[in-house]
């Protein structure tokens, strides 16, 4: 078997660094890069001393689980016993987990069987085969985005039907402030950058709006409003998005790209990532709980930025 030491380390290099990167989303802690390439660096050093004399010592399981632990030490830090703990346990998770198909799929396309006289015995392509480059370049990232999808699916699942949040809307020199309500029914997206669209009723604010903005909110969008949206006085910021209610012909929603928006649900608060502002004449709430409805994924975006 042949064993190309640097094809090795590269590859322990990208698996360590890709496994840490995946426990920090699974953690919700945003951890500069720097710290989680350093530390699967480090991860990819235990490996050299598998060539050397001193290789008995890279078979050390109480090594190894020091190595782990500095690697979560490094990309982490330390903060409580408690955090630390869950952070090393969910990388061991994440690692066995990620092992098991990695084996899994290595056995499927790079082992072979050859026959014996003393019976069958099989045997496998040396470490950096085109497999294992295949796996980290595609397989691996493939895999991760779509368990980010679940985790963020369930993550909006998990959430309160009916939470509500305090909103500070800026556009140019004015500050909005509202209440809304986390609605998972709330699926808007602007068709073109899939940008989550939140939905805020005019009605406290009118007289805080431009004349020719509240023209176009409180009229039925269409073809002729179009060119009038352009040459209003927030024209640049202007986008138009779809929508359809049960029962009726799709409609079109009048949504403003704010400078920024902050939320606070819970003890969280922060900038949202990205989000429009969509407009209504229309009242959210009878009895005026909330005036906003906000789109869920604002609210995930909004924890990934905070969990620490």
């Amino acid at each position: 078997m042949v064993a190309y030491v640097d094809v090795i380390c590269l590859l322990n290099w990208c698996f360590d660094s890709l496994l840490l990167y995946w426990t920090s989303i699974f953690l919700k802690k945003k951890v500069p890069y720097w710290r989680i390439v350093a530390a699967g660096f480090l991860g990819s050093l235990f490996i050299l001393l598998q060539f050397t004399s001193y290789y008995y010592i890279a078979n050390s399981v109480f090594l190894k689980i020091v190595i782990s632990i500095f690697m979560v030490l490094l990309t982490f830090g330390y903060h409580r016993l408690k955090i630390f703990l869950k952070a090393c346990f969910l990388f061991y998770f994440i690692t066995f987990s990620t092992g098991g198909i990695l084996m899994g799929i290595h056995f499927l396309f790079a082992y072979k069987f050859v026959a014996a006289d003393v019976g069958l015995f099989y045997v496998t392509k040396s470490y950096g085969d085109p497999v294992s480059w295949l796996f980290v370049m595609i397989g691996f990232p493939a895999a991760w985005l779509y368990a980010r999808k679940v985790f963020t699916d369930l993550e909006i699942t998990s959430m309160v039907h009916d939470g509500i949040v305090m909103l500070a809307i800026k556009i140019k020199d004015h500050i909005y402030t509202c209440t809304g309500l986390i609605d998972t029914g709330n699926q808007l997206y602007e068709p073109i950058t899939n940008t989550p669209v939140m939905i805020l009723s005019i009605q406290n604010i009118k007289q805080e709006i431009p004349p020719d903005i509240l023209e176009l909110v409180e009229q039925p969008l269409d073809h002729h409003m179009l060119a009038k949206c352009t040459e209003s006085s927030w024209g640049e910021r202007l986008r138009i998005i779809p929508y359809k209610v049960v029962g009726k012909e799709q409609q079109l929603l009048l949504a403003i790209r704010p400078d920024w928006i902050n939320i606070t649900y819970g003890d969280k608060s922060g900038m949202v990532q990205r989000g429009l502002v969509a407009l209504t004449k229309q009242s959210l709430s009878h009895d005026h709980t909330y005036e906003c409805i906000v789109h869920p994924r604002m609210i995930v975006s909004l924890n990934s930025m905070n969990a620490s």
